[in-house]
């Protein structure tokens, strides 16, 4: 575990609840939550995969405990914020990692129901996780919420139109949240990755089409969960302390 971590990027003493956590994404950022210290509560659909992140993180030395449910749920949510504080302690930080459903489609063929269904996914699903988290973060009074949008919802890209509405729901979420309740201690920052190679994106594309997707990037590779994972920590932690309302973009220089 990484306890020798500088002061500022610390997550010593925090509770965080990561949803989306049985994803590589909110596994790994789950993981470099608790190896900073924080307890981690993670949040997911699959408890098959929770459970093994959390038998992962207790055999590092971390603190874990595994949440299952769905996060457009208003009362499950409240009932999982109750309990996260019953087992480890008021939470003082959130990422909101739960989402997906960007795969390409031309808006003629978009279903008025999957518009619905992605925005409840994306959007809607930001706001219920916030609304049951928000009364322990107040209580806090040093706390962190990062949200997770995609350059789909920052300038116009090939993601069905759902996603991109949805994701740029996110980032102004975000920012008015930040200012909204900036003067009671809760900082609200936002990271927007481009193409992040996890095993569901690996799953769907061969390996020369990663590569040739990698090609298009500036930096020369497609983002990786730890570049997503590490700014994150990096919001959540008092280095940032005097960053709100913004949204970090992420993109190995691809909105250049």
């Amino acid at each position: 575990m990484d306890r020798q971590a500088p002061e500022a990027w610390s997550l010593r003493g925090r509770v965080a609840l990561v949803t989306g956590a049985s994803g590589s994404l909110g596994a790994e950022v789950s993981r470099v939550f608790a190896s900073r210290g924080a307890s981690v509560a993670v949040h997911g659909r699959q408890e098959a995969r929770l459970a093994r992140l959390v038998e992962e993180i207790s055999a590092a030395g971390g603190t874990a405990r595994a949440f299952v449910g769905d996060v457009t749920d208003a009362s499950h949510l409240a009932g999982t914020a109750r309990a996260v504080e019953a087992e480890l302690g008021s939470i003082d930080t959130l990422v909101t990692l739960a989402g997906g459903d960007g795969s390409p489609e031309r808006s003629a063929d978009l279903a008025p129901d999957r518009w619905r269904e992605v925005i409840e996914t994306d959007l809607t699903s930001t706001f219920l996780t916030i609304h049951a988290a928000l009364p322990q973060l107040l209580k806090a009074g040093d706390s962190s919420i990062v949200t997770v949008a995609s350059t789909a919802g920052r300038r116009a890209s090939r993601a069905n139109a759902a996603y991109a509405a949805a994701k740029a729901g996110v980032v102004m979420l975000t920012e008015h949240l930040a200012k909204e309740y900036a003067a009671a201690g809760v900082r609200v920052n936002c990271v927007a990755p481009s193409v992040v190679e996890t095993d569901t994106l690996r799953s769907r594309m061969p390996a020369d089409q990663l590569d040739a997707l990698a090609a298009h990037v500036p930096l020369g590779r497609l983002g990786q969960s730890a570049d997503v994972a590490q700014a994150i920590a990096y919001l959540s932690a008092g280095a940032s302390s005097w960053i709100t309302g913004t949204t970090l973009d992420i993109t190995g220089g691809m909105t250049l």
